[in-house]
């Protein structure tokens, strides 16, 4: 059996939107300080590293991390390959295109390549999906879609003032799970796959942090 990790590690002071807390990963118990044990404490918002959004995030009333069926976070896996620059929008005339079979029940995650850029300030300003790509993702019937960039929405810098998450209004509001800052895409196109996406199972939360991986089958 292949497995292929598509998440990032988690570390101090990693590259995180800025209106967020830094990352913070500190030993609290320590055998070289004496301590009968080494114990570690994380301080880390739940859209830092890869994580998965619940609908919670952005549409009231709506379900929380923990209150999605498991199966939310596992399926067959599909990857769309695309090639965008910096702050070029991913139409669905793209993934119409692109010739990868999208079924429903479908994660479906989208390479960019971007993910190389993390510890960049290139990073920030990304490739994202437009409106009319994301409806044509939730007429596919796909279950989650994940992407190798730090939004699916429009970069930070390049907002307006009323901006209001067209996209993750469109896939949240219709059930479609989201996965920021994937990584390792590019090792499983072209492959049949199964992915696994399991968030932490936080009370009340509005996303999760997830160990994300691939299983070529």
């Amino acid at each position: 059996m292949e497995i292929v990790d598509l998440s990032r590690l988690i570390y101090t002071g990693m590259p995180k939107v800025a209106v967020l807390p830094d990352v913070k990963v500190h030993r609290f118990f320590s055998l070289d300080k004496g301590h009968p044990l080494n114990i570690t404490e994380i301080s880390l918002a739940c859209h830092a590293g890869t994580h998965v959004d619940a609908p919670i995030h952005i549409v009231p009333n709506g379900r929380s991390i923990e209150e999605m069926p498991i199966d939310s976070f596992v399926g067959p896996g599909a990857v769309i390959p695309v090639k965008k620059t910096a702050g070029e929008e991913i139409t669905a005339r793209d993934l119409e295109d692109s010739g990868v079979p999208v079924n429903r029940g479908d994660i479906l995650m989208l390479f960019t390549g971007w993910d190389e850029k993390f510890e960049s300030p290139d990073y920030n300003v990304h490739p994202y999906l437009s409106v009319d790509a994301a409806d044509w993702v939730v007429e596919k019937g796909v279950k989650l879609f994940g992407i190798d960039c730090i939004t699916v929405d429009l970069p930070t810098s390049m907002r307006g003032k009323e901006f209001d998450f067209p996209v993750h209004r469109t896939l949240l509001g219709k059930g479609v799970l989201i996965a920021e800052n994937v990584v390792n895409l590019g090792k499983i196109v072209g492959k049949k796959t199964r992915i696994w996406a399991l968030p932490l199972k936080v009370k009340g939360s509005d996303a999760g942090q997830a160990r994300i991986v691939a299983e070529i089958l």
